[in-house]
């Protein structure tokens, strides 16, 4: 179990990482604000979190589990649910508190979006069952030996 939560660890640290470079890097390439154009800004920060936090996690997988397709499951399909889930619970409860006062026939989605996440469609929501093939790909892929004649 120690090892599963440590791939959590470092599903999360990738997340908030690539996150955090995302929505550094947005403003400095587009010079404009992330909540401005969703969808330009949605794709430049949501495809790197559907990937980099994987990638990341499938090499911790790949070192640290014997059975490593289990091992990325676990280790990806937890964050995957969990992430989703969070940010559109958090948005749901914002709405149902009245937001930031101009909520009238907004939808919790048009919300999130708004408001924290431009990133968070129906699109990036389904696609967290690419991540975790990303994930178990990373962790299974072998390294190719060369042999010497």
């Amino acid at each position: 179990m120690g090892k599963i939560v440590g791939g959590w660890l470092v599903t999360t640290a990738g997340y908030f990482l690539t996150l955090f470079a995302m929505f550094t890097l947005y403003p400095i390439i587009f010079n404009q604000p992330a909540d401005h154009n969703w969808d330009l800004s949605g794709t430049f920060i949501g495809v790197p979190l559907i990937i980099v936090p994987y990638l990341l996690a499938g090499l911790y997988v790949k070192r640290a589990f014997a059975k490593k397709r289990s091992g990325a499951l676990w280790v990806s399909i937890i964050p995957v649910i969990s992430e989703r889930l969070l940010i559109y619970l958090i948005g749901h409860l914002l709405i149902l508190g009245g937001g930031d006062g101009s909520t009238n026939g907004m939808t919790t989605m048009m919300f999130i979006r708004g408001e924290a996440a431009p990133y968070y469609t129906y699109t990036y929501i389904i696609c967290g069952v690419f991540s975790i093939l990303v994930c178990m790909i990373t962790a299974a892929t072998q390294p190719k030996v060369e042999l010497e004649h």
